[in-house]
């Protein structure tokens, strides 16, 4: 990873793309794609990469036109399966979590606050493994239905989006705990991403992380995301949902534990 950093300069487009830079670059961007038709969750796993490949500021500036370039693939095939009732439940928790989270960096480094938020990704895990093992002579898995539990998660989701561009992995578990199909979650996923997607546009810019260079190099990368996101489309129709719901719970405990690590 130090090595990756000495590759993008924070806050500017690279002024050389030398040929594993752009390797790196477009393996994040692919990741990203598939993410959003396949695995909400794996795109957590591109955000790193690039951060380390561009530096932070750079990744999103020039992955915002790009994720809700890929929201509107996913959006594209799953929109009608999505559960509005499961987002507006979301919406109050993700505001706070955006408020804590601005809160704790007056107090906390990023660095600690990822741990922390990794820390609680991994309890909610183990406790909806613990509770799957519990029922695992077949009994039908109710879905979560105390408000807490609710809050919570739309809280966590508001943290990890903010702090670790992790929110999939909050969406991820919400989601599973919620009970819903393949296709609810990711039409439901889809149109939550879209629209996390476009607020943040304002914000990125106005922060100056996104100009004409950044656009630029994200119009160049467009193909990529693209052709993850199609990837991603013949991936999900050939997976059942016991897999899926399995992979999506592995998936967020690699996240969870990179983050207890790393931070």
């Amino acid at each position: 990873m130090h090595l990756l950093r000495t590759i993008g300069k924070d806050g500017a487009v690279p002024e050389t793309w030398t040929p594993l830079l752009v390797g790196i670059v477009i393996v994040g961007v692919f990741i990203y794609g598939f993410s959003k038709t396949a695995m909400p969750v794996a795109g957590v796993f591109a955000g790193p990469l690039l951060a380390a490949a561009l530096g932070a500021t750079t990744a999103s500036g020039l992955m915002v036109p790009l994720l809700i370039l890929g929201d509107l693939f996913a959006l594209a095939h799953y929109r009608q399966h999505a559960d509005w009732r499961l987002i507006r439940k979301l919406v109050p928790g993700v505001l706070a979590g955006f408020a804590i989270t601005a809160l704790l960096f007056a107090f906390l480094p990023v660095e600690v606050l990822g741990r922390i938020i990794g820390v609680l990704i991994l309890a909610s895990l183990m406790l909806e493994l613990f509770r799957r093992w519990g029922d695992r002579d077949g009994g039908e898995l109710q879905p979560m239905k105390s408000w807490g539990g609710i809050a919570f998660f739309g809280t966590l989701a508001g943290m990890t989006t903010m702090a670790a561009n992790a929110g999939g992995t909050a969406m991820t578990l919400y989601l599973v705990k919620m009970r819903v199909s393949m296709l609810a979650f990711m039409g439901t996923s889809a149109w939550f991403f879209f629209i996390l997607n476009l607020v943040k546009v304002p914000i990125v810019a106005g922060l100056g992380f996104m100009d004409s260079q950044t656009l630029i190099a994200s119009l160049w990368l467009s193909p990529f995301i693209v052709l993850g996101a199609l990837v991603g489309v013949f991936t999900f129709r050939r997976m059942n949902e016991r897999v899926f719901t399995y992979v999506a719970l592995g998936l967020s405990g690699v996240t969870a534990v990179w983050l207890v690590i790393h931070g």
